[in-house]
């Protein structure tokens, strides 16, 4: 993709197929966002979470607290200006001629102390803002992947866009080297930390766009009924990440240009989450390190949880199986995909004596939860964008097979799965055997 506005050309559409995106005149585009902006007032998710999202939960820096000259605090603006705009905020072009791609542009805009001290500039946030050209990827498709996860369009774009008379970025932000894993990825967080921003890839961009069609039909096979009030019950039946939204900001300066996915946040929880796991299956050096051990709030692995005797409890085992047939469902269509690499990401909460009354609506977010008589656990399955290519396969030879290691995590896509399903069943859920049910979200 090219990295200059001046160049007037647009990333590439990865999706296999045509993208029909209606143009949205800026009359109807402003109608919409001062429309988004009134309803998200009475949004309940919107409106509970900010108080509802234990503080202990929540994560990140401040963007406002970052030092001036930090990119990321220009990209953080920049986003939620973008965000804005195609929330009905500004002129919103389609790109191609089958609306495959949809765009806004920003000229660049000066600091308020620059503009102070000079002239008065129509707008003028905290920090400079240099001019910037956003595009949406395959908008259709979101708008219907973001329905099939209960989440409207208003509430979408009103939570994530800058607000009126805002002059600095409300998201929080995690640096490659505070987040887990080996990924360089950075986070953005929104401001009710519902939604993860993260920074991705060429290849992640060219995996999601490549699936797409068929994860939008998979989640939306995976819709709740109305009435479903099964263990771990929410708007959608599916552990997949909830992907919302795919960004790609290319600035004219020297300012990195940034390609972000939006998902939703698994532990965006109204109780505090006292220990985290990443669970792939695999035990081979599948152990958290000193280093991640030393962080404040560390993600622990399989040989950890076993360790621990962990597992997420139901107190049937109909509610065991229910689990066990999503995480079957979803993994089988990663498979299918030839997809590896992907874990069960799970958060405990530790209750204290007698707060056994937890029920459904304490939590403010749609998130997916498990609730035994001493824990409560959010789960969700991650990092399922690493497709099995030729590097893969040589790692698979060379430390799998030629050193005889077996259990390391690499594996092709049928046996990954069938080998985290094996743990799933062996390691991961219980039954209590109780038969008093579990409050669910």
């Amino acid at each position: 993709a090219p990295r200059r506005i001046a160049k007037k050309s647009s990333p590439k559409n990865d999706s296999s197929d045509s993208i029909d995106l209606r143009r949205i005149s800026i009359n109807e585009g402003s109608k919409g966002w001062k429309t988004a902006a009134a309803h998200i007032k009475n949004l309940k998710n919107a409106t509970q979470a900010i108080g509802h999202v234990k503080l202990e939960n929540k994560i990140g820096t401040s963007a406002a607290d970052l030092e001036d000259g930090d990119p990321l605090k220009t990209i953080t603006l920049a986003t939620q200006r973008a965000l804005q705009s195609f929330g009905g905020a500004g002129t919103i072009k389609s790109v191609t001629p089958d609306d495959a791609l949809r765009s806004v542009e920003f000229d660049e805009a000066a600091s308020a102390a620059a503009a102070a001290a000079e002239t008065e500039a129509e707008e003028a946030y905290s920090t400079r803002q240099p001019a910037f050209q956003c595009f949406e990827m395959c908008h259709d498709k979101f708008k219907d992947i973001r329905e099939a996860f209960g989440i409207s369009e208003a509430q979408f774009y009103a939570v994530l866009g800058l607000q009126k008379k805002q002059v600095i970025s409300s998201f929080s932000v995690i640096g490659s080297g505070d987040a887990s894993g080996k990924s360089p990825s950075f986070f953005f967080l929104s401001p009710d930390q519902q939604y993860i921003l993260k920074s991705c890839t060429t290849r992640d961009v060219k995996t999601l766009t490549r699936i797409l069609s068929s994860y939008r039909d998979h989640v939306k096979s995976c819709a709740a009924s109305a009435d479903d009030d099964s263990a771990a019950s929410s708007t959608n039946l599916s552990l997949l990440p909830r992907y919302l939204g795919l960004y790609k900001l290319i600035f004219q300066d020297d300012t990195p240009d940034v390609t972000l996915i939006v998902m939703t946040n698994f532990f965006a929880a109204a109780h505090e989450i006292h220990s985290k796991f990443d669970l792939k299956g695999s035990t081979y050096h599948r152990e958290a390190s000193e280093k991640e051990r030393a962080k404040s709030a560390p993600v622990y692995k399989d040989l950890d949880w076993m360790r621990e005797g962990r597992k997420i409890r139901f107190s049937t085992e109909d509610e065991v199986q229910s689990v066990r047939e999503r995480l079957e469902a979803d993994t089988l269509y990663l498979s299918s995909q030839k997809l590896i690499d992907y874990s069960l990401l799970v958060g405990i909460h530790e209750m204290k004596d007698g707060a056994t009354n937890l029920r459904k609506r304490d939590e403010a977010m749609d998130i997916i939860s498990a609730r035994s008589s001493t824990e409560i656990q959010y789960f969700g399955l991650v990092d399922i964008l690493t497709p099995f290519v030729a590097q893969k396969r040589a790692e698979t030879i060379c430390t799998g097979t030629l050193i005889c290691r077996p259990g390391i995590s690499c594996q092709p896509p049928k046996k990954y799965q069938k080998r985290f399903m094996n743990f799933v069943d062996e390691e991961i859920l219980a039954c209590t055997g109780t038969g008093t049910g579990t409050g669910n979200s």
